[in-house]
């Protein structure tokens, strides 16, 4: 195995970048459901061919060539210590999580039916509009997606204001996870590409990713 970046002596984790791809859409795809398996473990495995061949169902060499890949394209990484999920429930954790997500520590996360489960910088009245908001772009997005994404080939499926400059003011994520659609409203420039999101991804993996 010495031609793979992976040993079996690291323990395979997901970074952000992983996360993000695995969640903002719920179309199936091998790549997808390989980092959904992987965060519904409450601790990093040590990563050998066993393992491989268990998140990939492929045969050895084709499922190590897919880990392989998966670490070039940045998903996923080997570490020497094991990382462990979030411990506290969602309710407890999400305004600690929520508030780096943000460069103004504005951030909700609502549920599908446009109920926010947690908020951090919006009053409780913003947070529950801004959520009701999140379920209605859902709704159009839904409308419309075959010009958005058949028409027009826009794969991504977020909503946001911007200002004259192209930057966001206000943005809506879809997180799908499990059976579960989730928004994730942050206000100003997402942070994303850091470890509270993928703390936050883990979190409602654990909790909802086995559903269905």
């Amino acid at each position: 195995m010495s031609e793979y970046i992976l040993g079996d002596s690291l323990y395979l984790g997901v970074t952000p970048g992983g996360c993000y791809y695995a969640v903002q859409d719920e179309e199936p795809d091998t790549s997808r459901e390989f980092i959904h398996r992987l965060m519904q473990v409450p601790e990093t495995p040590l990563f050998d061919v066993d393992l491989a061949r268990d998140l990939t169902g492929l045969k050895r060499k084709p499922a190590l060539d897919f880990v392989h890949w998966m670490q070039e394209a940045g998903f996923i990484y080997g570490k020497n210590e094991s990382e462990q999920a979030p411990e506290d429930s969602i309710e407890k954790i999400l305004p600690k999580l929520l508030k780096p997500l943000s460069d103004n520590g504005k951030a909700i996360l609502a549920e599908g039916r446009g109920l926010y489960l947690g908020a951090t910088g919006y009053p409780h009245e913003v947070a529950e509009e801004l959520a009701a908001l999140s379920a209605n772009l859902t709704a159009a997005y839904v409308r419309h997606r075959d010009v958005l994404k058949n028409n027009l080939g826009h794969r991504e499926k977020a909503w946001g204001l911007v200002d004259a400059n192209g930057n966001s003011e206000i943005g809506f994520w879809p997180l799908f996870i499990g059976d579960q659609r989730f928004s994730l409203i942050i206000g100003g420039m997402p942070q994303l590409n850091q470890l509270p999101f993928r703390q936050l991804i883990w979190a409602l993996e654990m909790r909802y990713g086995k559903q269905g």
